[in-house]
């Protein structure tokens, strides 16, 4: 076809986008992608990339995004979700945790690695996993999940669970029975804990406070 870039194949962005997170997950800490290695890896050209991402840094962000639905849909339980929003929260916590240990060098690169250039219209807010982490602290506080109340005890969370993913990494004596009743304590803190009311210091675009 007439303008297509070299290895602009159907395929080409499958593989720019597979190639692209592949490396994302290998590289050393600190290391940047460059695009000679993407394209490489790809088995494409620049202007391929150029062609379905525009740069670079838009390819990370596309292929942290797909890595990022993924994460999403494998903390999903179908007809296992549990019926009581505290046991859903247990259940949360745990997938998270053992997809955290099952894909180590994944997780690091989804939450632990700087992004190049952050996506300016990215709203953390909006995932389908943090709202219905925002839907079950509503019930269990009952509140309605778009409650501004609600972000600061989701994040509370979020973190408390990132920290205890990553602590077995650069803290040997951080046992699994230790991580299970962390958690356990974190849960009850959350689910007795009374939402903030006291917004004013709370305002931005993840609260979306008026």
């Amino acid at each position: 076809m007439a303008g297509r870039p070299p290895g602009g194949s159907a395929n080409g962005r499958e593989r720019l986008l597979n190639a692209c997170w592949d490396l994302m997950v290998e590289l050393p800490v600190g290391e940047r992608l460059t695009i000679s290695a993407v394209c490489d890896r790809a088995g494409c050209t620049p202007p391929t990339l150029y062609h379905h991402f525009g740069d670079l840094a838009s390819l990370e962000r596309a292929a942290s995004r797909r890595a990022f639905n993924v994460w999403i849909e494998d903390q999903q339980f179908g007809d296992n979700r549990a019926s009581d929003p505290r046991e859903r929260l247990v259940q949360h916590g745990q997938a998270y945790l053992q997809w955290a240990r099952e894909h180590v060098d994944a997780y690091h690169a989804l939450f632990s690695q700087p992004r190049r250039s952050p996506d300016p219209n990215a709203e953390t807010a909006e995932t389908p996993g943090f709202q219905t982490l925002l839907a079950d602290l509503g019930e269990i506080h009952d509140l309605p999940a778009s409650d501004p109340a609600l972000v600061p005890l989701a994040f509370a969370y979020w973190s408390g669970l990132h920290g205890l993913a990553t602590l077995p990494v650069t803290v040997p004596f951080f046992r699994e029975q230790t991580r299970e009743s962390v958690l356990e304590v974190m849960t009850h803190a959350l689910v007795s804990r009374e939402p903030i009311s006291d917004l004013s210091t709370l305002r931005g675009p993840l609260t979306k406070a008026s």
